[in-house]
């Protein structure tokens, strides 16, 4: 079992292998339009499905942006003339920006002018497609989605089982 081990660390690219390598690189960049990343969403209430939508995973240029677009700041207490520094996270702002940014249609579901106005002409006050989310998901989908959303990202990859994690 050692050897096999170090075979594997020993992997050298060749003139043979080099363009596998390659192209596998240049397949896992593709990750954002994967059809076989992607995850169809339901909300359904009651037995009623309401709507459905696809996300695909999110890069981590993506979920930075998302944290930096759910952050208060707040002047540097250390000196005013420096850059300001973070308050605090609103996580149910985050948690919407990564539904935004994971969304595949979004144009048709949380950017739709006519969802928009309809929301609106019920008293919603919605402006951008995060209150179009805010608005209509419960706080459980929203979590139940994101949960989703980290999934396909990649970050339950190297998850450790309940097996594993007793022995340990």
């Amino acid at each position: 079992m050692e050897n096999a081990a170090k075979k594997t660390a020993m992997v050298e690219v060749t003139t043979e292998n080099e363009m596998d390598l390659v192209q596998g690189l240049l397949d896992a960049a593709d990750f954002r339009n994967d059809d076989n990343l992607q995850a169809n969403i339901q909300i359904k209430r009651n037995g009623k499905v309401f709507f459905s939508f696809k996300i695909r995973p999110l890069s981590e240029d993506e979920l930075v942006d998302a944290r930096k677009k759910s952050v208060v700041k707040m002047a540097n207490p250390s000196n005013p003339k420096l850059p300001p520094i973070e308050k605090e996270l609103k996580v149910e702002e985050f948690t919407a920006w990564k539904i935004y940014f994971a969304t595949v249609d979004r144009e048709k579901v949380w950017d739709n002018p006519d969802v928009k106005k309809g929301l609106k002409t019920k008293g919603f006050p919605v402006l951008r497609g995060i209150d179009v989310i805010n608005t209509v998901l419960r706080a459980g989908e929203k979590d139940a989605i994101d949960d989703q959303i980290d999934k396909i990202s990649g970050f339950y990859d190297s998850e450790i089982s309940e097996e594993e994690y007793a022995k340990n």
